[in-house]
């Protein structure tokens, strides 16, 4: 049976479909009964139908899934079917998870295997986990004697599927679970784990049941079409249309004070001071922190303290080891951690039963994130998640009161998979070949039903097959045809494929080597191992290791280590005293969603018209709708009663611009306020840098955050206010944006990790061959070289595609631009309480604009004035 998106069936009996001893162990270990979710699921899965089951975290959606899969194997079993091979995939973005979910799977499957153990059969049921961790040993047995249920991660699975050798275990599988479904589907991640389950199923000798599991996901139509692919139904089973939905607890509170100036080292304080409260008066504390320095920062402060026991507290984050990590999730589960810190590790899926608040520290950037990591708490059925949001600035504040607010009401932002990228296009296709010669046509079919790369064009796959195949031509759209009196085609790299007559396959049997080690989509910098007394703590990344010398002290896995040698992309370092400094990662901070963006903008102007009536009554709304403490309202009233005072508080439709003198005579600074979140503000920010440095020919300064930007411009070339509705119009917007993009370095770095993906170079060489030149050559050689003569290139056009939908948001950014919004234009003494609030000038990013020789000629004029 197959039912449509967005079908939802009534549910009788659900326990009437399952055999004997599921019933009899299910309503043996649970005499509650079925949650919402099993209630929905089961008759659905029972049938072999697909199902997106949504259910807040702790609502019984693994079971939900497992329970008609280990029936279903039961029953087999008894029967004399249960042959080798995988029956069903279980996939997880998280390692964690996938550890998580074989420990709750330990308990019903031994006593389903007990039950008909009883009668001697022999062929138990059994569960195994494929991951990066997973031991060679336990790698090789898995291929040998496979297990039924196979719990493994996107990466994992890719790798196995490109293996000869693991063809004939996926001919019986009957089932596809895909967890976390909603973290998956907008990602390049979730894109190519998209076109990894095509072909498994394809492997099968019927197409297996797919069930997505998700906890927060918009529109859910969406995540089930991801999960299903294209052409199949799937229905969505949402628990909330059976159950009323439990509404978190999220309280919002404020680390400054309203009457005195903001002072970084007192906050930092009473942030310890707030968190050693909650360590000492809960069972365990979930932290979660923006980045995993700051992770790192918190563990280490947190264990000096005197009230906390070091042991009780511990960091969480992906560049520590797997072992550390595991230790540390054990602990949690068997309730031995009073506090975990985490960067986004944690906000997934593994059970912490003792967990009983979480707290965020600054903004998450969207509602929907915030529900994960408050649902780290209350993790069980009828329990009630419970969070605290801590804000250290005046803007985090009002981010906080906005943002706590959507989720406490379920306005999450609205999901959308990203369309058909060609880097992991390049990487499937060398997978693919890996495994077996595919013809063109049976491939170009096959991708294309994965519903990310459901608008995939012919030409965009067979530019990418050329140049795997070395054989692209200088436009970078067509093959260059074999000729003896026409020159070579460019060559970067040696090729991964062999095409011809229609069809594909390895250049080498080296490529299978370099897929085995390169296989993956998540963007990482060069790292070096950190060992201590002979174990793995885990990586830094290689460009602040680089930084070290012997003696220098840094902070890794909470504790202060000290560098003893460093030999290549190893660290030997020791426990130390204190004071280290802290390492340096790619952020994975998240700025404010489109959606809390505008929700904030509207909080905003309605606390300016509440204000018209008088502060008393901003601080009541503030107070009694929005559930603030006396003095963090205070704060709020006092920023926008400042901010009215010196200039305005901009509606949701209105770009204010505020024009101040810079840091030094000869610059004028102007902040632009407007309802986008930091990727479109970032895209609107570029595209009028880029036609104001063309217009009055300068160099620009810009500078981006969410809810605005300021440029940094010379004063002798002041704006004039008719310019900024000129400078935003939609018409070749979005190569404005790139203009001012391609000023900078951030193509290049793109397409660093695009030329990864797409394994173009190889973030890990052949075992045995030294890489020359490093990353750094891939941006600064090889990015200029593809450029200047393959400008049609399909990775140069994915370069340009991600930076522009993906890390920017410069479809959101056109929208707002072509709304036409309302231009008002202020000049002020100084910067306004707005700008110094959510803008920060201090790292601005430098456009040039203007040649040197004539800014060289205005410096000596000055100097000669």
């Amino acid at each position: 049976m197959r039912t449509p998106v967005g079908t939802v069936l009534p549910a009788t009996d659900p326990l009437a479909g399952f055999e004997a001893t599921t019933r009899a162990w299910f309503e043996a270990t649970f005499p509650d009964g079925p949650t919402p979710a099993q209630r929905l699921a089961w008759p659905v899965l029972a049938d072999g139908g697909n199902a997106l089951v949504v259910a807040p975290t702790g609502g019984g959606k693994t079971l939900a899934a497992f329970l008609a899969v280990l029936d279903r194997l039961v029953r087999d079993r008894r029967a004399g079917r249960l042959d080798a091979g995988v029956r069903c995939v279980y996939v997880s973005p998280l390692r964690s998870l996938s550890y998580d979910i074989e420990r709750n799977l330990a308990r019903p499957l031994a006593s389903l295997n007990a039950g008909v153990d009883s009668q001697a059969l022999p062929n138990p049921i059994r569960v195994g986990v494929r991951t990066g961790d997973t031991p060679a040993v336990e790698r090789a047995r898995q291929r040998l004697d496979p297990p039924h249920i196979l719990i493994t991660t996107p990466e994992s699975l890719s790798l196995l599927l490109s293996q000869e050798g693991w063809t004939p275990v996926w001919r019986g599988l009957e089932t596809i679970v895909v967890d976390e479904a909603h973290a998956l589907a907008p990602n390049k991640r979730g894109a190519d784990l998209a076109v990894t389950l095509e072909r498994l199923a394809a492997f099968a000798e019927r197409d297996p049941a797919r069930v997505g599991l998700s906890a927060t996901c918009r529109p859910a139509e969406v995540v089930a079409r991801y999960v299903a692919g294209v052409g199949r139904g799937c229905v969505v089973l949402d628990a909330a249309t059976v159950a009323a939905r439990v509404e978190p607890e999220i309280r919002v509170e404020a680390l400054l004070r309203s009457d005195e100036e903001p002072h970084r080292g007192l906050t930092y304080r009473r942030l310890l001071t707030r968190l050693a409260r909650s360590l000492r008066t809960r069972r365990t504390t979930v932290i979660f922190s923006n980045t995993r320095a700051f992770a790192e920062k918190l563990t280490h402060d947190l264990r000096r303290l005197p009230e906390i026991e070091a042991r009780e507290v511990a960091a969480h984050h992906s560049a520590l080891d797997a072992r550390r990590r595991r230790e540390v999730e054990r602990a949690l589960m068997e309730g031995s951690l009073r506090g975990v810190v985490t960067s986004t590790s944690l906000e997934l899926g593994v059970d912490i039963g003792t967990a009983d608040e979480t707290i965020q520290i600054g903004l998450p950037g969207g509602s929907a994130r915030l529900l994960q990591r408050v649902g780290r708490s209350g993790h069980a059925v009828g329990r009630t998640p419970r969070g605290v949001m801590l804000a250290t600035t005046p803007a985090e504040l009002a981010g906080a009161v906005v943002t706590a607010d959507a989720a406490r009401h379920g306005r999450i932002e609205p999901l959308a998979w990203i369309r058909a990228p060609l880097d992991v296009l390049c990487q499937q296709l060398v997978g693919m070949a890996c495994e077996r010669t595919w013809r063109c046509d049976d491939a170009f079919a096959l991708i294309r039903r994965a519903a990310p790369m459901s608008e995939l064009s012919r030409d965009d796959f067979d530019a990418c097959l050329a140049f795997l195949a070395g054989e692209l031509g200088a436009a970078g759209a067509e093959p260059v045809a074999h000729a003896a009196d026409r020159p070579a085609p460019p060559r970067w790299t040696s090729p991964r494929l062999r095409v011809r007559d229609g069809l594909f396959e390895v250049a080498r049997g080296r490529v299978r080597i370099w897929m085995r080690a390169n296989v993956g989509t998540i963007a990482v910098e060069e790292s070096s191992r950190v060992l201590v007394d002979g174990l793995e703590v885990g990586t830094l990344e290689s460009a602040y290791a680089d930084t070290l010398t012997p003696g220098d002290r840094f902070v890794l896995d909470g504790r202060c280590l000290e560098l003893k040698r460093r030999e290549f992309k190893q660290l030997t370092a020791r426990a130390a005293g204190d004071s280290p400094a802290l390492p340096r990662w790619t952020s994975d901070r998240q700025g404010l969603s489109n959606t809390l963006a505008a929700e904030l903008a509207g909080f905003r102007d309605a606390a300016a018209r509440t204000l018209l009536d008088g502060p008393a009554a901003l601080r009541g709304l503030l107070i009694e709708v929005h559930g603030l403490e006396p003095d963090a309202a205070s704060i709020l009233v006092d920023l926008f009663e400042s901010q009215q005072r010196v200039s305005e508080v901009p509606g949701p439709a209105v770009l204010l611009v505020e024009r101040s003198p810079g840091r030094c005579d000869d610059e004028s600074d102007y902040s632009l306020h407007h309802p986008l979140g930091r990727r479109a503000s970032e895209a609107l920010g570029r595209a009028v840098a880029a036609r104001l440095g063309r217009e009055v020919g300068r160099d620009i300064s810009l500078s981006v955050a969410d809810m605005g930007f300021s440029l940094r411009v010379d004063a002798t070339a002041p704006v004039a206010p008719e310019v900024w509705s000129r400078l935003l119009d939609p018409d070749r917007f979005e190569d404005d944006v790139y203009e001012g993009v391609d000023r900078g370095e951030l193509p290049s770095k793109r397409f660093r990790h695009i030329a990864t993906t797409a394994l173009m170079i190889l973030r890990n060489p052949e075992p045995g061959r030294v890489r020359v030149g490093g990353t750094e050559w891939v941006s600064r050689r090889l990015f200029p070289m593809v450029r200047a003569r393959c400008p049609r290139h399909p990775l140069l056009r994915e370069t340009r595609r991600e930076i522009l939908d993906d890390l920017l948001d410069a479809p959101a950014a056109l929208a707002w631009v072509a709304s036409r919004p309302e231009v008002r234009v202020r000049s002020l003494a100084a910067p306004s309480p707005f700008t110094r609030a959510w803008i920060d000038p201090s790292a601005p990013d430098l456009l040039r604009f203007e040649p040197a020789s004539a800014a060289l000629r205005r410096l000596s004029a000055r100097l000669m004035a």
